[in-house]
């Protein structure tokens, strides 16, 4: 939902004071996911598409060195920034709640932040119906975009991999062989006639990152990738005995609806994203995405792909987001693909948010790195890895200066963190590079920085983000 310029933007109307933009960052919506309390870090990531004058409003106060780090690299001035926090509810202290955000005290703090200018735009990181409601409340509907679609639930629709089977189906867009389970005698019959084919992945409708999917097999085991863990099935009282156990949570306790499809090993999974605006569909970006087994990083753009593949990927990606469009969606469009062994391309999801790959292609790629990027310029994202450890983001930042890797502009080389401390032991970061070899080695040299040792000296083992 947020606009993304493929330059530096005009601040124009910003510096006559005029006019402002509000910016939410929140994350998935109470109505799909109720586990996401803990991210009050990783929606703080929306400062880097903050311009001057804007309104950002998050769940926690954000770190000022977070802040100063971001503008300096984007050149907003921090201090044309206003942040309103809204008071904390009881359990949802991490996060936009619906309640948060209709929290009287709370509109009226971002009423006073607005004062006289004219709010031309209003968005958010998740499309939430709540955040309409907020900016009726305001009196500012016309400035969100897709205002009629969200406001309607439309953001599960475009995050529901469920929804995206019935699109991606209704558009001719190539997937894995699959159903949507609408009931468990649903999903045992279609599991049993995909098994006969090979393994089977079974998905989560709302999970993200690999943690909603678990595989079935009925011969050989293998490390999962993209999925919680491998299954051995026997047969048809297996596959009755799994969904037994698991329906309550493959359904989110009755708010989703699962899938199941095809698992094809040894695939490898790429990325498209679209802006959807009231002018069209455009393509922003792409890139490859890393898991083992859950995410742990992307490549941006894609490399090394065959110039059909990629074609495939972005065509295949095209026409979902033009579905979309056609039925009032607005704002960025992520569609998820795999390219199998035989290169074939089979479309697995996609997300209608402001992603984790967003802000790192279109702010920190556009912005930062400059008009090189995807030309003499790539860039490697990574997960803080388990084993490394550091105290703050101004100890993280320290630190990589301290290693002489912090990215240079006269370069155009070297780690940008990406987002706030987690609170627990890390900070996300990227890699920007001439190539991937480059950018693989400058990650090598970030482990003795951040890795920790165990009573024997190996590195020690810390918990991964949820």
């Amino acid at each position: 939902m947020l606009i993304l310029p493929s330059a530096r933007p005009a601040r124009t109307a910003a510096r006559n004071g005029h006019s402002t933009r509000v910016l939410i960052g929140n994350d998935f919506s109470e109505d799909v996911r109720t586990d996401r309390g803990w991210t009050g870090w990783w929606v703080q990531r929306i400062a880097w598409f903050a311009e001057d004058g804007d309104i950002l409003v998050l769940p926690v106060r954000p770190e000022e060195d977070f802040l100063d780090y971001v503008t300096s690299s984007t050149g907003v001035r921090r201090e044309s920034l206003t942040v309103v926090v809204p008071p904390a509810h009881a359990g949802s202290e991490g996060t936009l709640s619906p309640a948060r955000l209709a929290d009287p005290e709370f509109v009226e703090a971002l009423e006073l932040a607005v004062g006289e200018r004219e709010v031309t735009h209003l968005s958010a990181l998740w499309p939430d119906a709540a955040v309409a409601r907020l900016a009726a409340a305001l009196g500012v509907r016309d400035a969100m975009p897709g205002h009629g679609f969200v406001d309607q639930a439309g953001g599960v629709m475009v995050n529901s991999k469920s929804a995206f089977r019935t699109i991606a189906g209704g558009a001719g867009v190539p997937m894995p062989e699959g159903a949507v389970l609408v009931s468990p005698q649903v999903a045992e019959e279609a599991i049993l006639d995909l098994l006969g084919g090979g393994p089977v992945m079974v998905k989560h409708d709302f999970l993200s990152g690999g943690r909603g999917n678990e595989i079935l097999t009925t011969g050989e085991t293998f490390r999962p990738i993209g999925a919680r863990r491998v299954i051995t099935v026997a047969g048809r009282e297996d596959v009755r005995s799994y969904l037994r156990e698991r329906w309550e949570w493959l359904t989110a306790g009755g708010r989703g609806r699962p899938v199941a499809e095809r698992y094809v090993r040894d695939s490898s999974a790429f990325f498209s994203e679209f802006l959807l605006t009231d002018e069209g569909v455009e393509l922003t970006g792409d890139g490859e995405l890393l898991s083992a087994p859950y995410a742990v990083g992307q490549i941006m753009p894609s490399q090394g792909l065959e110039p059909e593949v990629l074609d495939g990927i972005v065509g295949g990606g095209r026409r979902l987001a033009e579905a979309l469009h056609a039925i009032g969606y607005r704002g960025v469009l992520g569609p998820d693909a795999i390219v199998t062994p035989d290169r074939e391309v089979l479309f697995t999801e996609y997300n209608g948010r402001v992603t984790g790959s967003t802000h790192i292609y279109g702010r920190i790629g556009g912005i930062v790195v400059g008009e090189g990027f995807g030309k003499d310029r790539i860039i490697l994202e990574r997960v803080w890895p388990e084993g490394w450890a550091t105290t703050s983001f101004a100890a993280a930042l320290a630190a990589v200066e301290g290693a002489g890797l912090r990215y240079d502009p006269a370069t155009r080389t070297g780690v940008v963190l990406t987002n706030a401390f987690d609170g627990n032991n890390g900070v996300m970061y990227c890699i920007v590079a001439e190539d991937l070899a480059s950018a693989w080695a400058c990650d090598r040299a970030l482990k003795p920085v951040f890795a920790i040792a165990g009573p024997a000296g190996s590195p020690a083992r810390v918990p991964a983000r949820p």
